[in-house]
């Protein structure tokens, strides 16, 4: 009777250690997906505020400060682009009048830190808001990248 449980114990170890490399890499990608899917909303907040903020005001480093301090070191103020378009999805030429649309953007690469050791690469998680502009914009050339 010993013997069997001594073979039994083994079997289970065996089976763990066949087993354990698996259940570690779906919780490294559930982990590294959490973080990604985490930043990926906090993007897209911070560019939904600065669309928002560039809907009342015409200072495009002003916009894109609002949408750096939004982002929560996530990306640089020079990362953020802002584009005006007229409501049929045309670029804009000067000026922008109030009722035009104005897009804001935020480009960002997010690097897998735990899959990264099975070989997994990265994803490009940029995100974009826009907002109908509330009053006109001579300058409606944009900003950013």
């Amino acid at each position: 009777m010993p013997l069997h449980r001594a073979s039994s114990r083994g079997q289970t170890l065996i089976e763990f250690a066949l087993i354990a490399p698996i259940i570690f890499i779906l919780l490294f990608g559930i982990i590294d997906f959490g973080m990604a899917l985490d930043r990926r909303i906090t993007l897209q907040h911070a560019v939904r505020e600065g669309a928002r903020y560039a809907a009342v005001t015409t200072d495009c480093a002003a916009i894109q400060g609002r949408t750096e301090s939004q982002a929560r070191d996530t990306i640089t103020a020079d990362e953020v682009g802002v584009r005006y378009y007229k409501v049929d999805g045309s670029t804009l030429t000067n000026p922008a009048a109030a009722g035009d649309v104005v897009k804001v953007s935020a480009p960002f690469e997010w690097e897998f830190p735990l899959m990264s050791r099975f070989g997994v690469g990265s994803i490009d998680i940029g995100v974009s808001g826009a907002a109908r502009l509330e009053l006109a914009v001579p300058a409606a050339g944009g900003c950013g990248p």
